[in-house]
């Protein structure tokens, strides 16, 4: 049983010495005009995460949109990021993540949000600390209460984000 124990330990401490912690996000601001409706838009997504190894991380964005008389929405995104390409100090990745959160429409009832899918991505390390990465599209599907649903693959500019990070 000692040995057991021993084992145990020792596998956890090498997974925590190896380990890195990581918070960042990203940020946006946009106005547009359709059909003579002018909207402001501000969304702010913080993010942690904490890496295993080279290949495997696990991390929750927290989203917060609103847009001047159209919506306000609060989400919560866990993911789990598999790192299946490295080369130099560019990596190639994709999350599997789950997205659950509620939109509030100015006009009408509160709607709970949920949606499952995987984003592929790409990051970029400028040093040990700072690394940036781009999620580029969406493969899933996406369900709004009353709203409706959406499966979708999905690569183009409106599934772009941008996040910079700092590790610790």
């Amino acid at each position: 049983m000692k040995k057991v124990l021993l084992t145990l330990a020792f596998m956890v401490t090498t997974m925590v010495a190896s380990a890195q912690f990581y918070v960042g996000g990203g940020i946006g601001f946009g106005k547009s005009e359709i059909n003579k409706v002018e909207t402001t838009q501000f969304v702010l997504t913080p993010e942690a995460g904490y890496s295993i190894n080279d290949n495997w991380t696990v991390g929750a964005t927290l989203e917060v949109d609103w847009a001047k008389d159209t919506h306000t929405a609060f989400a919560i995104n866990p993911y789990a990021r598999y790192t299946f390409f490295k080369t130099g100090s560019f990596s190639f990745f994709a999350d599997g993540c789950l997205e659950l959160g509620t939109i509030k429409p100015d006009e009408g009832d509160s709607q709970f949000c949920w949606g499952i899918g995987v984003k592929p991505g790409i990051g970029y390390n400028f040093t040990e600390h700072l690394s940036i990465a781009a999620h580029i599209g969406w493969l899933g599907h996406r369900s709004y209460d009353d709203l409706g649903e959406e499966t979708a693959i999905s690569i183009n500019g409106n599934d772009l984000s941008f996040s910079v990070y700092y590790s610790f």
